[in-house]
């Protein structure tokens, strides 16, 4: 039987918060459809031995193999408010998280479970256009980074973005000078800007074909922040 296509809205929905079936499918599409950006952030985060590592919105996790393939000394907290999307990452990295190398928890970005100063790294791919407002969410990624830590924000380009029938449903676009100056405004300092633009392909929804420009940004907790 041949699939249901998604209207706009249904895909907005589904790309913000998975669930059920749907939900799902959707998993599967993102991990398709982020591929290029996963790879770049992967590089970009420069992992490092000993890295405490939270990452915001992990999806289904089908990229958290790839983590450990650049670092395997580091440990791994997921988080994603979809239900769904936490089963299927616990489903997928259950030797690693038998291992206490990981943990998947089911929570929302602007209320981290978790104290100050626990993690070395922050990052989020494609979701910051649902951090509404963003500053709250950033806010406490500063709160729980340590001093001298980093967020990595992985997002496209609303130039790029704007095109897609979806994004007119509850996404808000950016472009790179206005996410530096949200994050300065919590009290990063922006150290690296990288930009590259992918080969067309589909849209995650299927709707049409693409080409985005994809922007990795790093900011970096003062170290005389507590």
């Amino acid at each position: 039987m041949e699939q249901r296509k998604m209207t706009a809205a249904e895909a907005a929905k589904q790309l913000r918060h998975p669930s059920g079936e749907d939900g799902v499918t959707m998993g599967i599409q993102m991990n398709k459809s982020n591929r290029l950006i996963y790879e770049m952030t992967l590089g970009f985060l420069q992992l490092k031995a000993g890295d405490q590592v939270l990452e915001l919105g992990m999806g289904n996790g089908h990229f958290i193999p790839a983590l450990f393939e650049k670092e395997n000394n580091i440990q791994y907290t997921g988080l994603d408010l979809s239900d769904v999307m936490v089963q299927e990452a616990i489903a997928s990295n259950r030797d690693v998280i038998r291992a206490g190398r990981a943990q998947i928890l089911e929570g929302t970005a602007d209320a981290i479970p978790f104290e100050a100063g626990r993690f070395s790294k922050v990052f989020a791919v494609n979701v910051l256009y649902f951090w509404q407002p963003p500053a709250a969410t950033l806010q406490e990624i500063y709160r729980v980074l340590q001093p001298g830590g980093e967020v990595v924000l992985a997002f496209r380009t609303k130039r790029t973005m704007e095109k897609l029938a979806f994004v007119d449903h509850n996404f808000t676009l950016y472009d790179p000078e206005t996410v530096r100056k949200i994050l300065q405004n919590i009290g990063f300092q922006v150290t690296d800007v990288q930009t590259t633009v992918e080969p067309p392909k589909a849209a995650a929804d299927g709707s049409m074909l693409v080409q985005l420009e994809n922007v990795c940004m790093r900011g970096v907790k003062n170290l005389d922040s507590f």
